[in-house]
């Protein structure tokens, strides 16, 4: 099976677009309804749809935590994506990277980069503002609050079988 590419993780992300936002949600919407989640729902599910795994061939989806806050303790947020993805400096992020926020006083916030579809960076997440899973462009303000830049690991992109 081939390998999982960054455009493909988007083309999935962007699939989730317009799902209701909705605290630890892991519900994209369909026919039936909104559905409901929230912004690490969405990545969990972006990678559960895509089929990535661990190193060991667990799914990366089985490594997924819940009874969090709003407003992750401290530090909680980076540990547990630094487990499973590999840092990579800010001005070496690219298309399909999962950002990190702090949006208050911890970083507690993620996104897909994406290449915006009018031109230049773009972030796919679910912004709790918007109420939903939302594609828009990297503005200042976002990238003021960027802290973290991960990529997933290569042999994360071959899809379980």
């Amino acid at each position: 099976m081939a390998r999982i590419t960054k455009p493909e993780i988007i083309l999935q992300a962007r699939t989730w677009l317009g799902t209701k936002y909705h605290h630890q949600g892991r519900l994209k919407k369909s026919a039936a309804g909104a559905g409901g989640v929230d912004c690490i729902g969405l990545i969990i599910g972006v990678i559960d749809e895509l089929g990535l795994q661990d190193g060991n061939g667990t799914p990366l989806s089985a490594h997924d935590e819940f009874n969090y806050s709003m407003h992750p303790e401290r530090g909680r947020l980076v540990a547990s994506i630094q487990k499973h993805l590999r840092e990579v400096p800010l001005a070496k992020m690219s298309e399909g990277d999962v950002l990190l926020f702090r949006t208050f006083r911890d970083p507690q916030h993620v996104g897909l980069l994406t290449n915006y579809p009018t031109g230049g960076p773009g972030l796919i997440h679910c912004n709790s503002s918007a109420g939903r899973v939302v594609e828009q462009p990297l503005s200042d303000a976002w990238v003021r609050m960027l802290t973290h830049a991960y990529r997933f690991k290569p042999e994360q992109l071959e899809p379980l079988k």
